[in-house]
């Protein structure tokens, strides 16, 4: 009987801290009923009257109730917020197969692939208005090279994505994309180059002036600048059974090596007066202007407005959660375009990263030594293996792989991807031979390294993870770590009134 009561006082103590520490991330908790709303929006199609009236009435609710039906009010607001949104995102009819005059502007230059090239465009004039903004893929002979902001005039067809691809079809929806076009050899148009040079052009033209022409460039271009017109099919598929194709393009894990470099570089601004607020300010606008230099990619985009409130909220002198901050960081970004949370890109930032916030760093503090080359290594080996175990449902269930092999070895590709983007970047700015050949050098044992691991029979199966799996490991991921955090808190509680 004395065993029962004291197992009924513990799991009540544990369930009021659970209750404290979910009150602790507010961001997360508006983002996943945000997220709520668009989910909703996307299968079950509301009159627009309809959706502001809610809106309208549960803001009132907000200013004028109190207590429980005030905070019944707020979920309200912003799941119909993310309905509204997400309805007025809605493109309409789209005319496929019908010949359009029409004038395509290059967002990302072509990718060889085999035979054939492919490209995206944005749609700056057409015959048709509501297509005007919209997005395409372009295919082309691999004899035509196109460059991003290059001009093409033509009269052709947009046709859908095939529907035996079906989440191809919606992934590219949900970016934007209204279809494909195809350039033929014979087919007239006209085309008219950039008028100028990016800085992404010269960033990549500087490493290509520097490490010669290879594999190993490639993967250079392609995790310093971004640009990966350089990997062919062969290695793209080495990288992606080996579970490290996240590596090759530019995203989180590539902002925060930046975002690091250049901390530690600007540490001597914190002996001025106002070294801290010139640090942060100046950090966020070399973030910003490595992720120009890498021609602004989404994912980019996305990991520098995660970096720049993070960095505002490392200056501050309020106290601050990590998940506070990436929530929020969701959360602009899905107003802005509430499509974001269908992109699996988006999904697998964002997941790598919470698994790092949730998993990684805790766990580093758990296991620091007085030895800093020690605590190094030991971090490096939790982000590697937090940030894969985080993304590989998704990634099994989007792709069909589940990389066994891709938890040992990304500890240690991600170990080399610091020093790979850190030297590649000084070969960027200071072309020094040393520097370079340190890149190169780097880019071919991590090559080896995941042509090592694509060639062994037991590093990876074929298997694709139904969607109601991929939900249960997620909820029983989010149980553990909100049961771990409370028993955490008891124990402080009982040293506390000891």
């Amino acid at each position: 009987m004395l065993n029962l009561t004291i197992f009924v006082v513990v799991m009540r103590r544990i369930l009021e801290n659970l209750r404290n520490r979910i009150a602790e991330i507010p961001m997360a908790i508006v983002m996943l009923l945000f997220a709520l709303g668009i989910s909703f929006a996307e299968y079950i199609c509301l009159p627009m009257w309809l959706c502001i009236t809610i809106v309208l009435s549960s803001l009132l609710g907000v200013l004028f109730v109190r207590g429980m039906w005030q905070r019944l009010a707020v979920a309200i607001l912003v799941v119909s917020l993310g309905v509204t949104l997400h309805s007025l995102s809605y493109v309409g009819e789209v005319p496929y197969n019908r010949p359009l005059d029409m004038t395509l502007k290059i967002t990302r230059s072509t990718t060889v692939r085999g035979d054939y090239a492919g490209a995206e465009a944005t749609i700056c004039e057409c015959e048709e208005p509501s297509l005007v903004g919209r997005m395409v893929v372009v295919w082309c002979d691999s004899a035509t090279t196109l460059t991003a902001r290059d001009r093409i005039s033509l009269r052709q067809k947009i046709r859908p994505f095939r529907e035996e691809r079906r989440a191809y079809a919606e992934l590219m929806h949900h970016r934007g994309f209204v279809g494909a076009t195809t350039i033929y050899p014979q087919q007239h148009f006209t085309l008219t180059p950039a008028r100028y040079t990016s800085l992404h052009d010269w960033a990549t033209e500087r490493l290509r002036e520097q490490i010669p022409a290879g594999d190993a460039r490639a993967v250079v271009l392609a995790m310093v600048t971004g640009y990966r017109g350089e990997i062919d099919t062969a290695l793209r598929e080495k990288y992606a059974l080996s579970g490290a194709s996240h590596l090759l393009a530019v995203s989180g894990l590539h902002i925060g090596i930046v975002f690091m470099l250049i901390n530690i570089l600007l540490l001597p601004l914190l002996l001025l007066t106002y070294g801290k607020v010139a640090r942060s300010v100046l950090a966020i606008l070399l973030i910003w202007l490595y992720v120009v230099l890498c021609g602004a990619p989404p994912s980019a985009i996305r990991a520098a407005v995660m970096f720049s409130l993070l960095q505002i909220a490392l200056s501050s002198p309020y106290r601050y959660l990590s998940l506070n901050v990436l929530a929020g960081t969701a959360l602009i970004m899905a107003m802005f375009d509430t499509h974001l949370i269908f992109d699996i890109s988006f999904q697998l930032s964002f997941l790598a990263v919470a698994g790092i916030l949730l998993w990684a760093v805790p766990a580093c503090r758990l296991l620091r030594t007085p030895y800093r080359l020690v605590n190094g290594v030991v971090a490096v080996l939790l982000v590697g293996v937090s940030s894969t175990v985080a993304t590989l449902p998704i990634v099994s269930e989007s792709f069909g792989i589940v990389s066994l092999i891709g938890v040992i070895i990304n500890p240690i590709v991600i170990a080399l991807a610091n020093v790979l983007v850190v030297a590649g970047v000084f070969t960027m700015l200071i072309p020094i031979p040393v520097v370079a050949s340190l890149t190169e050098g780097v880019a071919h044992l991590q090559n080896t390294i995941v042509e090592w691991v694509q060639s062994l029979p037991w590093g990876y199966f074929e298997y694709k993870m139904p969607e109601w799996l991929v939900w249960v490991i997620y909820l029983v991921f989010a149980a553990i770590t909100l049961f771990v955090w409370s028993i955490k808190r008891e124990r402080r509680s009982e040293i506390a009134d000891y």
